[in-house]
C-alpha cells in the first residue's frame, strides 16, 4: 500500500515537472521575441484561456491537444499573426551548418484578448469544411479528425495528432504539416501516402521546434553570418512581426 502511494506521488511529481518545463519554455519563448527586438512588451497580454476552455475545444472537435500547445494558448494573448524567421531554405531535413538560410513567413493563429480562442475555432471549422466538402477535397471526417490548424503557410499549417512518436531524423514522423490552399487533389499533391493516410507536406518536427525557430531565433546568428559574407545589410528584427 505504501509502495503504491509512493509510486502514485512520484508519477504525479513527474507529470507536474513536465508541465512546469513546458510552461517555462513557452514563457521564455515570448521573452526571446522581446529580447530579439521582434516584439514589444505592449503587444502581449496575460492570457485568459483556461484548461476548462481547452477541454471544451477538445470535446467539441474530439481531439487532444499536445500539452506544449496548451501551455502556449494559456500564456499570452496577442493580435499579431504574421511572423518570419530565418531557416534552411531546403527545409529542416537539410539543416547542415553550410546550408543557405532565408526568411520564411508564416501566420500563427492570433489570440485576441476578447474571445482568444475564436480564431482557433474558426480555423478548425474551415479546415474540416474544406477537407470534407464533396466539391473540394472530399474526404471523410475520420481521415482528417486529428489535424488541428494552428496557422497558415500559403494554406493550413496543422498539427498532425496522429504523430505521437516524433523523430527529428525521420521526416515521415514529423507533427507539423501544411496543405496548399489552391490544391484540392490531395493524393496527386502527395498529401496522402500509399497506405491512404493523410500526411500533408511535412514542415516541422513539432511545435517545440517551431517555437525554437520563430520565437527563440535558432538560426539568427547563422543568417547574420551569411549576410555578412555576402556583404548585405543585417536584418531589422522589428519587421519580423506584422499585424494583418
Amino acid at each position: 500500500m505504501i509502495y503504491c502511494q509512493y509510486a502514485f506521488e512520484r508519477g504525479k511529481s513527474m507529470i507536474q515537472a513536465e508541465e512546469n518545463f513546458e510552461d517555462i519554455f513557452v514563457k521564455k519563448a515570448f521573452e526571446s521575441l522581446i529580447k530579439r527586438g521582434v516584439a514589444h512588451p505592449s503587444m502581449l497580454f496575460p492570457s485568459t484561456v483556461t484548461d476548462r476552455d481547452l477541454n471544451a475545444f477538445e470535446r467539441q472537435f474530439d481531439v487532444r491537444l499536445p500539452s506544449l500547445f496548451r501551455s502556449y494558448l494559456k500564456a499570452y494573448c496577442y493580435d499579431f499573426s504574421v511572423i518570419c524567421a530565418p531557416m534552411p531554405l531546403d527545409d529542416l531535413a537539410h539543416e547542415e551548418p553550410e546550408s543557405e538560410k532565408g526568411l520564411c513567413w508564416i501566420e500563427l493563429v492570433s489570440l485576441p484578448v476578447e474571445e482568444p480562442l475564436k480564431n482557433l475555432y474558426a480555423l478548425m471549422e474551415s479546415f474540416r469544411r474544406i477537407s470534407t466538402d464533396r466539391e473540394l477535397v472530399n474526404l471523410r471526417l475520420d481521415r482528417v479528425r486529428n489535424f488541428v490548424p494552428i496557422g497558415e503557410w500559403d494554406g493550413p499549417l496543422c498539427l498532425d495528432l496522429n504523430q505521437a512518436d516524433v523523430q527529428t531524423d525521420q521526416q515521415e514522423t514529423w507533427q507539423i504539416c501544411r496543405f496548399d490552399e489552391t490544391v484540392f487533389d490531395w493524393k496527386e499533391a502527395g498529401y496522402i501516402d500509399r497506405s491512404g493516410a493523410v500526411t500533408g507536406e511535412k514542415r516541422f518536427p513539432d511545435f517545440k521546434t517551431l517555437l525554437e525557430i520563430y520565437f527563440y531565433g535558432k538560426y539568427d546568428k547563422a543568417y547574420e553570418q551569411q549576410l555578412r559574407a555576402y556583404g548585405e545589410e543585417l536584418p531589422d528584427y522589428r519587421y519580423y512581426i506584422q499585424r494583418r
